[in-house]
Parts: C-alpha cells; structure tokens; sequence
C-alpha cells in the first residue's frame, strides 16, 4: 500500500511538473479585448495570445459569469502555448444588456458568440489546432460545438477538435435526453466534483457525469474531485485544482497539439487521493 501511495504521488508531481513547463522559457502573453459585430449585436472578445501560439482555445463562461475569474487556468494554458478567445455572453453580470436576456434567450445568442470567435480567431492565428472549452453551461455550449445535440441543434464546429468542460450544467429537461451526447465523438475532458451541486438547479452531482456516460466511447476522460465543488475552475487555491488543470493542459496538448508526451501523461494517470479517474 505504502509503494502504491508513493507511486500516485510520483505521478501527481509528474503530470504538475508535465503542464508547468520550464517556467523560464515560457514567451510574453498579450491581453486585449476586441469588439466584433454578430448580427445586430456587439459582442466583446478577449483575447490572450502567446509570443509563438501553437494552438488555440475558445472558451465560454458560465452562466452570469465573465472570463475575468479564470485567469489562473488561462495562464496555464498560455503557458502551453494556447491562444486563448473568450466572449463575453449577453447572460454575463458585466454585460451592459443582461437585463434583456434570461439563460434560454442566451442560449442561441452563446453559440452565436463562440462561432463567430472561432471566426476571429481563425484569422488572427490561421492555420493552428482549436479546442472548445467551458465552465457549467459554457461547458454545455463547448459539448455541443464537438457534436453534442447533433440533429437537435446545428452548431457543431469542424474546427473543434475536442472539448474541455468543467461542471456541465447537469441534465436539462426537455433538452438534453439519453442520445444527447451520442454525436459528440471527438475527445473530451470532463472535470467535475462530489460536492458539485447547484441547489435548485442541480442536487445530485452524477448529473455531471452523463455526457461521459453516453457520449461516443474513445478519447474521453473523467476527473472527479473529492470534496469538489461548482467552482473549480475559477479558484486555484481549492483542494484539487492543481491535478485537474494540469491534467485540462495534458489533455489539450495530447488532442489538439498532438504532443506524445502529453498523450503518454493521460494513459499514464489513474485515481489519486483527490480524485476519482476514469476513460472510455
């Protein structure tokens, strides 16, 4: 038991010390915000863009939020050599309209967002990989541009070569069914926590688990956090954060870098004293 312990921990510093990088070589992050026109609206993009990017991540918030709070993941991932492009949703409590739009009305206008950020980005950075990434139901808009609600909803992007999510936003009546996710067959990583519960909205955390459950098998990988909750992704200093982004990092090298190393780190990884680990 002693060696089995030492063995996970040997691999905990592995896969930290695999997203960290040489601190020292790591290139200038640029951060600026842009303004684009997507139908009548004005949609803001902020953009964080390495030296050198290698690749590039569009990232969608939770519902209310704004891409402020994620900053210690989104320095990660520049640190990885990602661009990062992230909207600002008409949901968002920065929003200067928010009063007009409830989450339902927000829904089409966040897949509007993302591809027209895809757009953006695509130009700005042409000729590099793409993830789609997000946090609760950004994490939702993020399955569903990797092939999720295929029929349901025309959204799904080819440039998305695999999706990232922390906290899904649970199982939504009267939207999400039991082949909801069986259209989303490119990789993806769910990050999600025992104590990831939303009262009202969200009372039993295994609802973050479904699009794992039924999506395609192959390329999918499951980290689920002992004591965990909701938000994660925004708090660096909670128990498990340092595992599960370094873990978002090896994933995004592996699947959309197609970086060996990165790849050899998730066939590598099993359950730890933080967290549960699964794949299909």
């Amino acid at each position: 038991m002693t060696k089995l312990i030492l063995n996970r921990r040997g691999l905990l510093a592995a896969t930290l010390a695999f997203a960290a990088g040489p601190v020292l070589a790591r290139a200038a992050v640029s951060t600026s915000t842009t303004t684009l026109k997507v139908g009548d609206r004005d949609v803001e993009l902020t953009i964080l863009r390495p030296e050198a990017p290698k690749g590039i991540i569009i990232f969608s918030h939770g519902a209310g939020g704004w891409p402020a709070p994620y900053k210690a993941l989104f320095d990660l991932w520049t640190g990885a050599g990602f661009m990062i492009v992230a909207p600002l949703h008409v949901d968002s409590q920065k929003h200067p309209k928010r009063a007009d739009y409830d989450l339902r009305a927000a829904f089409p206008l966040r897949l509007a967002d993302l591809a027209a950020a895809t757009d953006y980005a695509e130009k700005a950075a042409p000729g590099l990989s793409m993830a789609s990434a997000g946090h609760s139901y950004g994490s939702l808009m993020s399955m569903i541009r990797a092939g999720a609600l295929e029929g349901m909803i025309p959204a799904q992007d080819p440039r998305t070569k695999a999706a990232l999510c922390f906290s899904s936003p649970g199982v939504i009546k009267g939207l999400i069914g039991p082949t909801a996710f069986q259209g989303l067959k490119k990789p993806m990583m769910m990050i999600t926590g025992d104590q990831d519960v939303l009262p009202g909205m969200i009372e039993d955390w295994h609802e973050h688990v479904y699009p794992f459950d039924t999506s395609a098998p192959g390329g999918k990988y499951l980290w689920v956090g002992k004591g965990v909750g909701h938000g994660l992704s925004y708090h660096p200093e909670a128990q498990g954060f340092a595992e599960a982004s370094a873990l978002s990092v090896a994933f995004l090298k592996a699947k959309v870098l197609g970086d060996a190393g990165a790849e050899a780190v998730l066939a590598a990884q099993t359950s730890t004293a933080l967290a549960d680990w699964k794949t299909r």
